[in-house]
């Protein structure tokens, strides 16, 4: 398992020295680095942003240097399904840190089911975007919306009536109503034709300030 990191988080990492995400930017982590260090981890970040599954998200954010702008580590994890080692080397950022984590990841119930991965997993985050309500108010043109497949529509199902976590949250019940409602699913890159920097400059800048999660 490895994230990739960008941004205010610095760790001694054995046989190597001092490791300095904000230099050494869009740095591969593993668990294991973390563990040689005995966990020590110091930051001046606010803010732990996590971009699940979004390469198009992280790669945006992290050219944009919005982990410079604002105090924030951006944590990327390029798998499908988030695997225990990510989970716990998330969870150990936040304890060791005292940070909240805020989700970026694209609307569909695929993404729903990984936050609730990483809340069960006893790592409780929050879900900054993106989320339906969000391309409703963007007014975004439904050519970026992507039609959900039974696959889709049967997991959002079973996320509204099983998933313990999801019930525990009624504004993510009621986002993935839409989702079942519009019967689609919106990627983050979709966010590119409001703006090549949209995401980095307006939509993130926008949530932040209005402490815009779920």
């Amino acid at each position: 398992m490895a994230v990739f990191i960008a941004g205010d988080l610095r760790f001694c990492q054995n046989g190597r020295g001092m490791v300095d995400c904000a230099n050494a930017r869009g740095r591969q982590v593993t668990l294991r680095d973390v563990d040689s260090s005995g966990g020590d981890m110091t930051s001046n970040a606010e803010y732990i942003i996590l971009v699940v599954g979004s390469y198009g998200a992280y790669f945006r954010l992290t050219k944009d240097e919005v982990d410079r702008r604002f105090p924030c580590i951006i944590v990327y994890t390029p798998d499908p399904v988030p695997e225990e080692d990510t989970i716990s080397f998330v969870r150990k950022m936040k304890e060791k840190l005292d940070l909240p984590v805020l989700a970026i990841a694209e609307s569909s119930p695929r993404s729903v089911k990984n936050l609730s991965l990483f809340v069960a997993g006893g790592c409780d985050i929050k879900w900054l975007g993106l989320r339906p309500s969000d391309v409703v108010a963007l007014k975004m043109h439904p050519r970026c919306m992507r039609p959900m497949n039974s696959k889709d529509f049967k997991l959002a199902q079973r996320l509204l009536e099983k998933d313990a976590v999801v019930k525990q949250r009624p504004e993510w019940v009621e986002e993935l109503k839409k989702m079942v409602e519009t019967r689609s699913k919106v990627e983050v890159e979709a966010l590119a034709p409001l703006g090549r920097s949209f995401l980095s400059n307006v939509y993130f800048p926008d949530k932040i300030v209005a402490q815009d999660w779920i």
